[in-house]
């Protein structure tokens, strides 16, 4: 059956907030793809029909999707949702997820365009202030026996400074490519997790989201009935997440010993502190399914937050530093001629 090429997360996000939408009205999954089959044109309604003819033979939902290449995030979603049955709640979050992710490439692709087309522009400018300005104030200093000023030397050690770090800045880049298709990608999960945890900023930004994910699956299995235990034996079955499959193997063998969840959890690095005590308190009071949804949604906004506000310091940061590399490359070029004036 002939796949047409990836769709894109803004069209795999509009499709499944359709398909919520649907489900939500009443609609049965059958009827509400034969609906968007039937209203969409090209290569989508060639997809969809691929995506129909797949459920009609006995395959599932997430199945469909694998086929047509969709992100992993929504294929975790609809695995979830194959257990605890609540395909509507999985399809709304799992578009909302993918909007998100849109939203902040978006604002991140738009915060850094202008400045790293500055960035460029000044370096540009920077390597031929130093490779042929440069050199020649250096030879008329020398041809007239005028002595350079402090400011002058000074300038002359900041655009070296600057030149030797971009340098640095290209082989960092270039080790750490080789580092992570020679060494990371060949260590095992658990391994890659651990490398995670020591990169600060990334680790923090891990450690929420895997909090958020685990917390919420584990609710909307909970609430589909399961027990703690068979919970986890679902993570531990999925193949789409190594990281929780190898977790949940973790937390089973960890609770066949008599140990209890949330002291498990709070002695793993991959967690959030808090997540321990909410499935403590979840569970003295009866409520865990409820205290884990919350304790998700409550996450989920923390890290949406710290990830905004770190795009507001990025841009101001750029501009700054492009602007006092433009100062540094104007007085190099105005203060010679000044120094030349008062010598004549």
């Amino acid at each position: 059956m002939k796949i047409n090429q990836k769709w894109t997360l803004k069209d795999q996000a509009a499709i499944l907030k359709r398909l919520s939408s649907m489900l939500e009205k009443g609609y049965t999954l059958n009827e509400a793809l034969n609906f968007l089959f039937v209203n969409e044109k090209g290569r989508k309604k060639e997809d969809l029909f691929a995506c129909m003819t797949l459920l009609s033979s006995g395959h599932s939902f997430r199945k469909a999707l694998t086929n047509l290449r969709f992100h992993r995030d929504v294929l975790s979603y609809l695995y979830f949702a194959e257990q605890h049955g609540d395909m509507e709640f999985a399809l709304r979050e799992s578009s909302e997820i993918l909007h998100k992710k849109m939203t902040q490439l978006e604002k991140l692709t738009n915060l850094l365009r202008y400045p790293v087309f500055l960035i460029i522009t000044v370096s540009i400018i920077l390597s031929i202030v130093q490779a042929v300005i440069t050199p020649q104030f250096q030879q008329l200093y020398d041809s007239m026996n005028i002595e350079a000023s402090f400011f002058s030397l000074f300038l002359l050690f900041v655009f070296t400074t600057i030149k030797w770090l971009g340098i640095g800045i290209i082989v960092f880049a270039v080790v750490v490519l080789f580092y992570y298709f020679v060494s990371y990608k060949k260590k095992t999960i658990d391994a890659q997790m651990r490398v995670l945890l020591k990169i600060p900023i990334v680790n923090k930004i891990f450690i929420m989201f895997h909090s958020y994910f685990f917390a919420l699956q584990l609710s909307n299995l909970l609430r589909g009935g399961m027990s703690t235990f068979e919970s986890l034996k679902i993570f531990e079955t999925q193949n789409i997440l190594p990281f929780y499959r190898i977790e949940a193997s973790h937390l089973i063998e960890n609770l066949r010993t008599g140990a209890h969840l949330h002291q498990i959890i709070a002695d793993r690095e991959f967690y959030e502190k808090e997540l321990s005590l909410v499935i403590l308190h979840g569970q003295a009071n009866g409520q865990l399914a409820r205290e884990l949804y919350m304790y998700s949604q409550f996450v989920i906004e923390k890290l949406e937050h710290k990830i905004v506000k770190a795009m507001t310091i990025i841009q101001p940061t750029i501009y700054s530093f492009v602007g006092i590399v433009i100062l540094f490359v104007y007085l190099s070029m105005l203060l010679p001629m000044y120094k030349m004036m008062e010598n004549l």
